[in-house]
């Protein structure tokens, strides 16, 4: 397989990849038009694997460029999205020739991280990705709303053209501190033409007693269900920056669908504990999901950039199949107020993992106590300081590529 970035004269044979992988729509002539006028866009870049060096196109990915939030720093982030591969060429190597090349150019540009959803965590494993945390997805039964105190603000709804931006405010306040999660300009651009009302989506913001906007979900009906959690066909949320906000956005929920819906659908980052807050839970449905995978595409970077607690110093062996640049064994000392120090040494490791589980365990969404049942990670000295490096963090994506 050859592999390289695709011109955009070339995006089209991507488009048709993807609709022939994924059972979509694919109409040629109209696609043959479109691709005269097809520009590079910075926030994406596909790179395209061939069977020869002059064609035919086997398999693609997209890499939308991103910029997430690590411990208090903002870091580049390439989110991998559209892979696919005809089915007359899987089992040939088009997408490993494509995420080789797609990680290596990332690291060249100065990208820590990289993320994605899987349809296979096994197959992505290979490639140094490792399960990025959860989310809860929560079914509440509107009949149970009821029981919640009154938290008093009020509620409209937006429509096409209304100002959107405190929805851009509330999504700041509650990921402005989360790890691995993405900054947005704005919050979905989908919702600022007519085509949230054509794909039947509504959004409700609420505001506290004193007007600031506190709180929002964009949602939609499937069977009877209120629907506010986010998938790749519907990208809808629910947002609050407290439990008041929760509280006042279910108390219209009640108010206004009990007649209509039976249930509520929503997620919440797995750091986000429900059961306090909702009354009734003999009722209530909550299941984790995967929030996709996550892997360092420059491990020296993540290292010089988390947050320890305290002081002290580990030695990280860090193995990458990939980018020989992270395979090897680095010594972090860290201090309160100090800027982490990071070397590359010859000592022995305190601790050996690959690259997928050193981002995880940077970025919180695991901890010491997952190490145990982590095949992949070896403890040489259990007397370091782990839980100083490698603790819980509110850690969660919301973006979808």
């Amino acid at each position: 397989m050859f592999a390289r970035k695709l011109e955009p004269s070339e995006y089209w044979q991507a488009r048709r990849v993807m609709a022939v992988a994924f059972e979509g729509v694919f109409e040629q002539e109209k696609e043959l038009e479109k691709a005269k006028t097809d520009k590079y866009d910075p926030k994406e870049d596909l790179y395209g694997a061939f069977l020869t060096e002059d064609g035919p196109l086997a398999g693609s990915i997209v890499i939308n460029n991103k910029t997430s939030r690590f411990d208090g720093h903002t870091v580049k982030m390439g989110g991998v999205g559209g892979v696919a591969t005809l089915p007359a060429q899987r089992r040939g190597g088009a997408i490993r020739a494509c995420m080789e090349l797609a990680l290596r150019e990332m690291y060249d540009k100065g990208y820590a991280l990289s993320h994605l959803y899987p349809f296979s965590t096994a197959y992505y494993r290979q490639f140094g990705f490792a399960p990025a945390g959860q989310s809860l997805r929560w079914r509440v039964e509107l009949a149970d709303l009821k029981r919640l105190p009154n938290a008093g603000g009020t509620v409209e709804q937006l429509f096409p053209g209304d100002d959107l931006s405190p929805l851009l405010d509330i999504y700041n306040r509650r990921y402005g501190d989360t790890n691995f999660s993405c900054l947005r300009d704005s919050f979905d651009k989908d919702l600022e033409g007519d085509k949230l009302l054509t794909s039947k989506r509504w959004i409700f913001l609420w505001r506290c007693n004193s007007g600031e906007p506190r709180a929002f979900m964009v949602c939609s009906r499937v069977g009877n269900s209120l629907v506010c959690y986010p998938d790749f066909s519907l990208p809808n949320a629910l947002l609050f920056a407290d439990a008041t906000a929760l509280t006042g956005l279910l108390n219209f929920v009640y108010a206004s669908f009990l007649a209509n819906f039976d249930s509520i659908e929503f997620s919440v980052p797995a750091h986000l504990d429900l059961t306090a807050l909702l009354p009734e839970l003999t009722s209530t449905k909550y299941s984790p999901a995967l929030n996709g995978m996550a892997r360092a595409v420059n491990a020296e970077a993540l290292l010089k950039l988390c947050r320890c607690k305290g002081q002290g110093s580990l030695v990280i062996k860090v193995t990458d199949g990939i980018l020989p640049e992270n395979n090897d064994t680095f010594s972090l000392t860290f201090a309160q107020g100090a800027e982490n120090q990071v070397e590359r040494t010859g000592s022995d490791p305190d601790i050996t993992m690959d690259v997928g589980d050193l981002s995880v365990l940077l970025g919180g969404a695991r901890d010491t106590s997952s190490i145990e049942l982590s095949p992949g990670i070896a403890v040489s000295n259990p007397s370091a300081p782990l839980e100083q490096v490698f603790y819980r963090k509110p850690c969660h994506v919301l973006d979808l590529f």
